[in-house]
């Protein structure tokens, strides 16, 4: 089962992810803000993270920096915010961000953006022996 945390500041849209994502069949973790997020992908790397832009201890580009910085695998970001601010987008995609979502948002949409993330091949497969 594929594991996916949440890094949301706002408990009832956390909790409606929550909610959303675990029955679509994914495993979910919450954390409430940057500290603890961080903290939660350092114990138990997750297979994505979705995480908000806007919160305390920290911003959501600054914790995807900490995030990506832990270990040599990649963890796909999806950035959600209910921020409008123009520059979000380009720093999200500057991060390597794998999606962005605006709040507020679809909810079969975000189901949809998570699938193809996680069911996205990798760019370099892992190699079987040793050449």
């Amino acid at each position: 089962m594929k594991k996916i945390l949440i890094i949301e500041d706002d408990q009832k849209v956390a909790r409606a992810l929550e909610l959303r994502i675990h029955s679509a069949g994914y495993a979910t973790t919450v954390a409430s803000d940057a500290y603890s997020g961080v903290a939660s992908v350092a114990k138990s790397p997750p297979d994505l993270v979705l995480l908000d832009i806007n919160m305390p201890g920290g911003n959501g580009f600054t914790v995807a920096e900490r995030i990506q910085s832990l270990g040599p695998a990649r963890i796909p970001i999806v950035f959600i915010t209910a921020s409008k601010q123009p520059d979000f987008l380009d720093r999200a995609v500057a991060l390597g961000a794998s999606g962005y979502i605006e709040k507020p948002y679809d909810p079969n949409q975000v189901l949809t953006l998570l699938e193809n993330v996680l069911n996205k091949p990798a760019l370099y497969p892992a190699r079987s022996g040793v050449s």
